[in-house]
C-alpha cells in the first residue's frame, strides 16, 4: 500500500501485535489512509480508527472494534511499529 506516495510497511513487531491482538493487514491500511492522526512518541505518528466489528473476542461479543496504528516515516517509506486494538 502506499501512502502520500510511499509504501506502508509492516514491521515485524507490529505483525506479531496484530496476531495477538486480532488485527488484520486492511484494517491497518484503513486506518493508517482514512483515520484520524496525531503526533505520538519518538516523532512517530500515531493513526486512530474505529471499525463496526459485533463478533466474539476471547469470549465476549463487542460491537466496535478501535485501531490505533503507531508509524514512524523516514524519506522514502512509512513503517508502522505496532498496533493497538481496543474492543468496546
Amino acid at each position: 500500500m502506499k501512502f502520500s506516495g510511499k509504501p506502508v510497511i509492516i514491521d515485524a513487531h507490529a505483525k506479531q501485535r496484530m496476531l495477538e491482538r486480532g488485527a488484520t493487514e486492511q484494517e491497518v491500511f484503513e486506518t493508517v489512509e482514512k483515520g484520524m492522526n496525531f503526533p505520538a512518541r519518538k516523532e512517530r505518528t500515531a493513526y486512530c480508527m474505529n471499525f463496526s466489528f459485533g463478533k466474539e473476542w476471547r469470549g465476549e461479543i463487542y460491537p466496535i472494534k478501535h485501531l490505533k496504528v503507531i508509524v514512524a516515516e523516514d524519506s522514502d517509506e512509512f513503517v508502522v511499529v505496532t498496533v493497538y486494538v481496543f474492543y468496546f
